[in-house]
């Protein structure tokens, strides 16, 4: 009877402190709602940069309380188009440099991921102008709600991705080699 007792016990600690944990389902989440993408580079004439607020993504993402336990994917898709400097003939040269006719997207896929603690680790396939080359990032988070904000950048080049940088007035301005691609996302979960 004392055994009967002691493994009853037991089962009730276990189911007590299985109750009390978090849960941790996986969910699915769409891009939405405040975001930003800025790329950001040098020229002979003056530092420039190029600012979306449109773009498409989705992820499936396991959280514990407020804190992300796996990302099992992510991706994200920018049309060429919606990056504007404000200076339509730059935005025009720019446009042709990442061959926004043939490849209208700038694409994101997640590959690999490491979590630690607010801060994720972030490898993936960067396609731009047509051509996809690993990266990798820190990226910040903040669960808040149904939220997660996502927030980090990254340097590339016009060369890494197959790009002549942009020129102007007969090539007397010259666009720099090096770009910081800046972005500020929010995930939402969806009810899918």
């Amino acid at each position: 009877m004392k055994r009967f007792i002691k493994i009853k016990t037991y089962i009730l600690l276990l189911a007590g402190v299985a109750l009390s944990l978090p849960a941790t389902a996986q969910q699915h989440y769409e891009l939405m709602g405040s975001q930003s993408l800025k790329v950001t580079g040098t020229s002979t004439l003056h530092d420039w940069e190029m600012v979306s607020e449109k773009s498409e993504g989705s992820a499936s993402i396991t959280l514990s309380g407020e804190r992300i336990k796996e990302i099992a994917s992510l991706s994200v898709s920018i049309p060429v188009n919606t990056l504007k400097s404000g200076k339509s003939g730059m935005d025009e040269n720019a446009y042709k440099a990442l061959k926004a006719k043939q490849h209208p997207n700038i694409h994101f896929e997640l590959t690999t991921v490491q979590v630690d603690d607010l801060t994720i680790f972030a490898g993936g396939r960067l396609t731009i102008a047509g051509t996809a080359r690993p990266v990798e990032f820190k990226v910040n988070y903040l669960v808040s709600g149904k939220n997660i904000r996502f927030k980090g950048s990254l340097p590339v080049t016009f060369s890494q991705f197959n790009m002549e940088p942009p020129t102007a007035v007969f090539g007397t301005i010259r666009t720099g080699n090096d770009l910081r691609i800046s972005f500020e996302t929010i995930f939402k979960q969806s009810n899918n």
